[in-house]
């Protein structure tokens, strides 16, 4: 099978100690859309530079439709199309100048440019800005900006590192719709983020990265099927007291209790009958259930299973 993105063994070492990527290998189907996931410092955004030819790897390959990046850099990167880490985008630009100057960087002809740049304005919902200047843009309107710039050439991968980093809720969903559409037009993506929910959300599959090395990988459904434990969420009718909360850890099917206020996450084993069970003794106990409903595993939940220490999300 012919991979959009394989990597083999791929080392990247800083001074003479420090491994930022040591022994990394990765495929990734042509037309998925695959997030990638670590604390700071596991190695995500150094992995994408390789990728992208921005640095090379001490170590290891890294192929992008079957070519090598660091031997034919400009045959693999002529189907890519990448946003890495915050963009800088001159006030004083418009969409129009901006990309035209990109779709000369990237070799494309003049009649070319300006249809790919009323295709990609119209794409990332932006047509009636085309000739205002960049300074007036939200911050969601410059991140889809980008990349527009991104897939100007119509590239085949696109190669997101922190995509939605410091949008605001309703740049995240634009953002989020955006990569939708990639996935339904049969585009490949591949992404960093910290957002474990949107990586959920928009992600086919899962990299976990941890201190350089590859810890687990899986399909969003498969990460659901492995984990050994389900989550009820339940409301009562008041907030709960360290009393209360006390005596939901007293159930002895519950493996952990998050309360906040009225509400409870409760773990327990994920079997039918345990949740019947611990129903009837909420009920035993006085305490009055308002609502109560099991919730599938969250990728947080999967994502602290499979890390080695217990850390952020950044």
């Amino acid at each position: 099978m012919e991979y959009a993105i394989r990597t083999e063994n791929l080392a990247k070492t800083y001074g003479k100690t420090f491994k930022a990527l040591d022994g990394v290998s990765l495929q990734i189907k042509k037309g998925e859309v695959v997030g990638y996931v670590g604390p700071n410092g596991a190695g995500k955004t150094t992995t994408i530079k390789i990728l992208t030819g921005l640095i090379r790897p001490t170590a290891g390959h890294a192929y992008v439709n079957g070519i090598d990046v660091a031997a034919s850099p400009r045959d693999a990167l002529r189907t890519i199309g990448a946003l890495i880490e915050v963009p800088g985008v001159y006030d004083y630009l418009t969409p129009h100048e901006m990309l035209t100057y990109f779709g000369r960087v990237y070799g494309m002809r003049r009649d070319l440019v300006d249809r790919r740049i009323k295709e990609t304005l119209e794409l990332v919902r932006l047509p009636d800005w085309e000739d205002k200047k960049a300074g007036a843009f939200s911050t969601g309107m410059l991140r889809r900006l980008a990349i527009a710039k991104a897939i100007l050439h119509k590239p085949d991968i696109l190669i997101l590192d922190e995509p939605v980093l410091g949008l605001d809720p309703k740049g995240i969903m634009e953002v989020r719709e955006l990569l939708r559409q990639f996935r339904s037009e049969g585009m490949t993506v591949f992404l960093s983020s910290h957002l474990l929910s949107e990586v959920a959300e928009i992600c086919d599959s899962v990299i976990f990265l941890d201190k350089g090395k590859v810890v687990s990988s899986d399909s969003i459904e498969g990460i659901g099927q492995r984990m050994d434990h389900g989550v009820v969420a339940v409301r009562f009718l008041r907030p709960l007291s360290p009393q209360d909360t006390e005596r939901l850890r007293s159930i002895d099917l519950i493996k952990s209790v998050d309360v906040k206020n009225s509400t409870a996450r409760l773990h327990y084993d994920g079997k039918p009958e345990s949740s019947v069970q611990i129903l009837k003794s909420l009920v035993s106990l006085n305490l009055d259930v308002v609502s109560f409903a099991g919730e599938g595993v969250g990728l947080e939940d999967y994502y602290v299973s499979v890390m080695s220490d217990e850390k952020g999300v950044n």
